[in-house]
């Protein structure tokens, strides 16, 4: 059955931006500040230094990449902490990335295994499954397609056994939220298509391939102020001065207020701020011996799901034997993933082999070697996984792109329309915020 998931050139200005230091001795003034080293800030660099302006890349966090970022080292094979699918292929840029870097690029398996009670799904159980999850997507397409935004609840009726696992699969496992906050417009914007891989690991291409972009890591920003004829912001390294800003902190670090922004805000972007929130998805990686699962490479697994938990189904899916490499991803979301994040990494660990062994059988754990779970809702300069309205809100994307005092343009994958949620969509509303601030500039 298919179901899917859904050497530069710088400028003398641009290189001597400080790299990896966090420090700076006095102000500093460039013509842009880019404020965030993940695609959307790393992208927009390159495309302001590529217009020949300068600009100074601050990042709070030691190391580029934001949500898409490879782990080498803690199961010695790459390990994807944050964005591992590369979704839609016919828009996204990154396959084609991949490959003139020499990186390995392949297709996602196309078909799902599920299991019941322990057991692939015999014939009557998978047509039920594709049935009911045929059923679900069609009401939530079609009520979109009239151009109804509103509560995505309606789908679960009427429930057969399958619904809670279907549910589980277009809420907390692709949106990050249940469905009591999944708007079944902003579900329906979002485009789907064919997903690939990256073998080395998708924040390992992010990384090699923006490796010449100058950026100041470990760098907080405490203000921000386009009150006059320039961007001021403070930070931990003292202040920066510019004539205009791309801003690209996650939705949760924005609407979290920390960030103490001047002028006042427009009031259809502060809607925005509040409509537009951060889902709870986190990846809970099990490294098992070579043939511990006997499934081929990359085979997304989900099983029947039963009861709920903090409004959510309680359960995941898992994406097994990762590039052959026999880690396997369990997959945590919405109401549940996030109360599970709540209980610490070794609770989410010791939940997640226990539903794998439930599936695969309890002789698995003679084979786990070791876990390690994401928790991106802990993550402060995060706070959240990726972006989805609230009901009735869909349309306020838009808004999010509204520029403050012409200077501060936000950017990032929550102001994307069609790629939400995604780094492809971040990347190009880098390169989008970094067009407008050239054009300004010029």
């Amino acid at each position: 059955m298919t179901m899917t998931r859904r050497t530069l050139t710088h400028s003398a200005l641009a290189t001597a931006a400080l790299v990896g230091t966090g420090t700076t001795a006095k102000t500093t003034d460039t013509d842009v500040i880019v404020i965030g080293a993940g695609a959307a800030g790393l992208a927009a660099t390159d495309a302001v230094m590529r217009a020949g302006h300068s600009v100074v890349c601050i990042e709070a966090m030691d190391r580029i990449g934001g949500r898409v970022f490879t782990d080498t080292t803690t199961f010695g094979v790459p390990y994807d902490l944050g964005a591992h699918w590369l979704h839609h292929i016919a828009l996204n840029p990154f396959v084609d990335i991949g490959k003139s870097h020499g990186f390995t690029m392949y297709k996602q398996p196309d078909d799902m295994q599920a299991y019941y009670k322990g057991k692939p799904l015999n014939p009557t159980d998978t047509i039920a499954l594709e049935t009911e999850h045929a059923r679900m997507f069609k009401a939530l397409f079609d009520s979109a397609q009239a151009g109804n935004d509103r509560v995505a609840t309606y789908i679960r009726q009427p429930q057969t056994e399958w619904t809670l696992t279907s549910e589980a699969m277009i809420g907390s496992l692709s949106m990050a939220r249940d469905l009591e906050n999944v708007s079944d417009l902003d579900w329906y914007i979002a485009e789907e298509g064919e997903d690939w891989f990256c073998k080395q690991g998708f924040g390992t291409l992010v990384a090699h391939h923006w490796a010449d972009v100058p950026v100041t890591l470990n760098t907080t920003v405490t203000s921000i102020d386009a009150d006059r004829d320039t961007v001021t912001v403070q930070t931990s390294g003292g202040p920066i001065r510019a004539k205009a800003m791309i801003l690209t902190v996650s939705q949760g670090v924005l609407a979290s207020g920390t960030l103490d922004i001047r002028p006042k805000m427009d009031s259809a972007l502060v809607s925005a701020i509040s409509d537009i929130t951060l889902g709870s998805y986190n990846h809970i990686a099990l490294q098992f011996s070579h043939g511990t699962i006997d499934t081929p490479a990359d085979t997304w697994v989900g099983y029947h799901l039963t009861e709920r938990h903090n409004g959510s189904p309680k359960g995941g899916a898992v994406l097994t034997n990762s590039g052959g490499t026999g880690l396997c991803y369990f997959e945590i979301g919405g109401g549940f993933g996030h109360w599970l994040e709540s209980q610490g990494e070794q609770a989410m660990i010791d939940f997640a082999l226990s539903e794998m062994s439930d599936v695969f059988g309890h002789d698995i754990k003679n084979g786990f070697i070791k876990g390690h779970a994401s928790r991106w809702g802990y993550e402060p300069t995060v706070l959240g996984s990726y972006s989805g309205t609230i009901p009735g809100k869909a349309n306020t994307r838009s808004a999010l792109r509204t520029p403050i005092a012409n200077r501060i343009f936000l950017a990032g994958e929550a102001t994307s329309i069609g790629e939400q949620g995604t780094v492809s969509g971040a990347h190009k509303e880098g390169l989008r915020a970094a067009a407008t601030v050239s054009a300004l500039l010029a």
